[in-house]
């Protein structure tokens, strides 16, 4: 999905979008982090976009960026049913003492 067609999308449709990955680039490590094997990942759902930081080789954040993906791609399979509680199962009916 382009940036383009996420505009003309209604907010309705956005649960329908698909999370993805945007890229994943070399960066210098965050405030208080250490090394410099830093990268930072893009994530969108349509017009959201989400950047995260992870250290480690490629082939570890790709991985472990890919298990994100399938995580949140998941979460809008749920949200899209409807949710209802079971609560407390029924009280059952009174027993009576047979009569002798």
């Amino acid at each position: 999905m382009t940036l383009k067609d996420a505009k003309n999308s209604t907010s309705g449709d956005a649960a329908a979008v698909p999370f993805q990955l945007v890229s994943i680039n070399p960066t210098a490590a965050p405030n208080g982090g250490a090394g410099d094997d830093w990268l930072v990942y893009r994530i969108s759902q349509g017009l959201n976009l989400v950047t995260g930081y992870r250290c480690g080789s490629r082939a570890h954040v790709v991985a472990e960026v890919e298990r994100i993906l399938i995580a949140l791609n998941e979460r809008l399979l749920v949200r899209g049913r409807p949710y209802r509680s079971a609560g407390r199962p029924p009280k059952p009916p009174p027993r009576h003492k047979e009569l002798v």
